[in-house]
Order: structure tokens, then C-alpha cells, then sequence
């Protein structure tokens, strides 16, 4: 039982007596065939999937050395950057979060 039909579909004689068709307002030329599991168990963190572990963790990773370069062109400059090194893994930390999220 369909609703609809995304993509290329052939109107035949048979089909047209079953449903009907409309005028496609686009024709990208693309197609795709996607396996449906709905027996997949869905999670809060569904978007982790179509990326690798390794990819995800050299992601976070290249992230982290984003804030930790700040850190060390800011530090001896910038009276934010100073203080304990609890505070100062904070701002690296930050600054990770921050350049991930939000966009500069």
C-alpha cells in the first residue's frame, strides 16, 4: 500500500487503471533504491551512522587541536586565556564546541 511513488516510475497501461499519476516538476535524472528496515531500532543518535567510528573520532580530534591552537596564539596575549589549567582545558574545550556548532 503506497501514498506515493518517489523517482522513476514507468505509466503503464496497467498501473494507470490502479492510480493516479501526476507530471513529475522535475527531472534530475538521479535514481536511488533504499533498503526499508523498519525493524531498525531508532535512536537519539541516529545521525551517528552514516559516518565510520574513525571518521567521527578524527572529526572531534582535529576539533580539539583547533581549540588547543588557539589556545597557544591567544595565551600570552589574551588575559582570557590565562589562569588555572582547569580553565585553561575549559577554553580549549570551548573553543572545540564552539567551532563544531556554531557557525562563524
Amino acid at each position: 500500500n503506497y501514498d506515493a511513488v518517489v523517482g522513476d516510475t514507468t505509466i503503464t497501461a496497467e498501473r494507470a487503471k490502479l492510480v493516479d499519476f501526476t507530471m513529475p516538476y522535475a527531472d534530475t535524472g538521479v535514481t536511488m533504491i533504499v533498503a526499508n528496515k523498519a525493524e531498525r531500532k531508532m535512536s537519539a543518535l541516529i545521525f551517528l551512522r552514516p559516518l565510520t567510528k574513525e571518521l567521527w573520532l578524527t572529526t572531534g580530534a582535529f576539533f580539539v587541536l583547533t581549540g588547543f591552537v588557539i589556545w597557544i596564539l591567544e595565551h600570552r596575549i589574551n588575559p582570557d586565556f590565562r589562569g588555572p589549567p582547569s580553565a585553561q582545558m575549559g577554553i580549549i574545550f570551548y573553543f572545540a564546541f564552539s567551532t563544531m556548532v556554531f557557525a562563524h
